[in-house]
């Protein structure tokens, strides 16, 4: 049963995991919801393919309800 976009924040940040006040998780926490290598995201990002992801600087985030989306789409095994 997929869990909420609330549930999975939660239980990110009861292990401990950052998650910003507007719902962004670093690639590395990304890579694991999805579940992938962080070399693969990185791959997807360069193909324009994975889930939507937000690079205002150098380092790329990844909103929450985007990842989960994305999952349950069942994008993340093209």
């Amino acid at each position: 049963m997929p869990m909420s976009l609330k549930e999975v924040r939660e239980r990110l940040e009861a292990a401990g995991h950052y998650v910003t006040i507007d719902g962004r998780v670093t690639e590395e926490i990304a890579a694991t919801l999805v579940p992938c290598p962080v070399s693969r995201l990185r791959r997807w990002r360069l193909e324009g393919k994975g889930p939507r992801f937000f690079q205002p600087a150098k380092t790329p985030w990844y909103y929450l309800g985007d990842v989960l989306a994305w999952i349950a789409e069942g994008e993340s095994f093209r």
